[in-house]
C-alpha cells in the first residue's frame, strides 16, 4: 500500500526518542528501538479523524514477569490498551479497525495454512528422492555385480547348462527396474520444478504476514492527525494502522488488541440499549461491506459478505 503522505513524512522527536527519525524509505519496517530500550516506539502514524491531534498508546505484554514467576496480564494489557484507544477514535474508526484486523488475522492465518501444506509437499518430496536415491544404489550393485558375473561367464570353459539364459533373464530384469527408476527420478524432478514455481509464486503474493513473537517490552504506538485536503476513507486508515502493527505484534496480541477495540465498542452503546450484541454486530456488518467495496481482496475473509 502506498506510504502515507502529511506528518508521518516529517522527522519526530519524542521524549524517548532524541534522535529524529530516519525517513520511513530507508527503514525495513515501520518501527525501531528507542535509545532507552525499554520499549518500541512505533513510526507516526497518520490517520484522519483523530480525535487529539497527537496520541501515545501504550500496548503493554501479555505476559509479566512476578518475581521468578511468569504470569498471564492479558486482562490487564486488554484493559490498558481499551482505555487509551476509546480516548483517541471515534466509533466508526474502532468498528473499522476492528474489521480490518480481523481481516489481517484471517489473510495471516491462510497464509500460514498454505505455507505449512507447501512445506509438507516439499518434506513428501524429500523422502521420494531419498527413497529413489537408496534405489538407486541398490541398482548400481546389482549392474556391477551382474558385469562381474558376466566376466566370469565369458571366462569359464564350460557353463553349466542354462547358466546364459539365467543371466540374460536376470539383466532383463535388472534393465527394467533401471529404466522404472529413470522415469520415477524424472518425474520427481519434474515435480521439484514445480514445488519451485508454486513456491516462486506464493512468495511474490506473500502479504509478509510472518508470526511475530509476543510483546516483551510495552510497544508505544505513535498517531498524529492527517492533515490533507481530502481526507481518506476510514477504512484506508484503519487499513494502514493494521498493516502497521502485522510486523511488532504477534497473532495473540493481535487477538488482545481486537478484544480491546470491540471493548471500546459496545462502552459506546446507547444506554438505552437492551441488545448490545445486536447492535455491535450491525455495526460491523455495515463496516464490513464498507471495507469490502474499498478492498475487493478482503472479500474472502470477511465473514459476513
Amino acid at each position: 500500500m502506498p506510504r502515507d503522505p502529511g506528518p508521518a513524512d516529517t522527522p519526530v522527536t519524542t521524549r524517548d526518542s532524541p534522535v529524529p527519525n530516519r525517513d520511513p524509505e530507508s527503514r525495513p519496517a515501520y518501527w525501531d528501538p528507542t535509545a532507552s530500550g525499554r520499549h518500541l516506539l512505533s513510526r507516526p502514524i497518520s490517520i484522519d479523524g483523530l480525535l487529539a491531534d497527537r496520541a501515545r498508546i501504550e500496548l503493554a505484554p501479555r505476559i509479566v514477569r512476578r518475581g521468578a514467576a511468569f504470569l498471564d496480564d492479558s486482562y490487564h494489557a486488554v484493559d490498558v490498551a481499551a482505555r487509551q484507544l476509546a480516548s483517541v477514535f471515534t466509533l466508526e474508526q474502532l468498528v473499522m479497525a476492528t474489521v480490518a484486523l480481523r481481516v489481517h488475522m484471517r489473510k495471516g492465518r491462510e497464509h500460514i495454512q498454505r505455507k505449512k501444506a507447501l512445506q509438507a509437499k516439499w518434506t513428501a518430496l524429500a523422502h521420494r528422492l531419498m527413497k529413489l536415491r537408496g534405489e538407486e544404489r541398490h541398482l548400481a550393485l546389482l549392474e556391477t555385480r551382474l558385469a562381474e558375473e558376466r566376466s566370469n561367464l565369458a571366462e569359464a570353459a564350460g557353463p553349466a547348462p542354462g547358466a546364459a539364459e539365467l543371466f540374460a533373464l536376470e539383466e532383463a530384469e535388472v534393465r527394467l527396474a533401471r529404466q522404472a527408476w529413470k522415469d520415477e527420478n524424472k518425474q520427481a524432478w519434474e515435480a521439484w520444478a514445480r514445488l519451485e514455481e508454486e513456491e516462486t509464486g506464493f512468495l511474490a503474493g506473500s502479504p509478509q504476514l510472518e508470526q511475530a513473537e509476543d510483546l516483551r517490552q510495552p510497544y508505544i504506538l505513535l498517531l498524529v492527525a492527517a492533515r490533507r485536503n481530502i481526507p481518506r476513507s476510514i477504512a484506508a486508515a484503519m487499513h494502514t494502522l493494521v498493516d502497521a502493527l502485522q510486523e511488532p505484534l504477534s497473532r495473540t496480541d493481535q487477538m488482545l488488541l481486537e478484544i480491546a477495540f470491540r471493548r471500546c465498542i459496545r462502552a459506546a452503546a446507547p444506554e438505552d440499549e437492551r441488545e448490545v450484541e445486536k447492535w455491535e454486530g450491525d455495526l460491523i456488518l455495515a463496516a464490513e461491506r464498507d471495507f469490502a467495496a474499498e478492498f475487493s481482496w478482503a472479500v474472502p475473509y470477511l465473514a459476513s459478505v
